[in-house]
């Protein structure tokens, strides 16, 4: 019997298999896509929201500069921090809900470290027992440093104020608020040590 012509052989293969052959390359295609990604993929090492923080430095310029005080290798690892969420002053009810939902999706999901917020809002989730012991990650002479230290009423120490902070009052963070703000370490962080780092840089500016 003769052989059909190469244009034959695969004007029938595509006849008849042309299904499952684009079946397979999809697949194929899908798995390289996720094993790329992953591969690409960065481990987060930080993340922090400041409530309510009214400053006109970009998110950007400020992860920036943390990466390199804390020196983080950021082709590894992944640092996220928020200026632009609102609790309060909000234009509409709707952002507000949205900024409530964003906050408590990555308390519970770990992904947040660090939360700073006016005082009002910040003792409710203290009270709440959302916030480590600092004493858990600072020796009681590096507390010292910080100007103002928020405690409940067991004299855990659960944040530190935001006045006296270098890098708050460079941006003017919280510029005529009152109360004024605090930040805190999340109690289920899995960063402990660089949100101890990061309490440090807002101590102490970019050093």
């Amino acid at each position: 019997m003769k052989q059909g012509t190469w244009r034959e052989k695969l004007e029938y293969f595509w006849m008849y298999y042309k299904i499952p052959f684009l079946t397979v390359v999809f697949l194929f295609a899908v798995a390289a896509y996720f094993i790329y990604a992953k591969a690409a993929e960065k481990e987060p090492a930080f993340s922090a929201i400041l409530l309510d923080i009214h400053t006109d430095v970009q998110e950007e310029a400020l992860e920036e500069e943390f990466v390199e005080y804390a020196g983080i290798d950021t082709g590894k690892y992944e640092v996220q921090i928020s200026t632009s969420l609102l609790f309060s002053d909000a234009s509409s009810g709707g952002y507000a809900m949205a900024s409530l939902a964003r906050v408590y999706t990555q308390i519970g999901t770990e992904e947040l470290d660090v939360c700073m917020m006016l005082g009002e809002d910040f003792a409710e989730y203290a009270e709440a027992d959302s916030f480590l012991d600092l004493r858990e990650v600072f020796t009681e002479e590096e507390l010292e440093q910080f100007p103002g230290l928020y405690r409940d009423e067991n004299g855990r120490v659960l944040g530190v104020y935001g006045d006296g902070l270098e890098k708050i009052e460079e941006i003017k963070g919280y510029s005529g608020e009152t109360p004024k703000g605090i930040a805190g370490v999340l109690y289920n962080t899995k960063h402990p040590e660089t949100a101890k780092q990061f309490l440090e840089y807002l101590l102490e500016g970019e050093g």
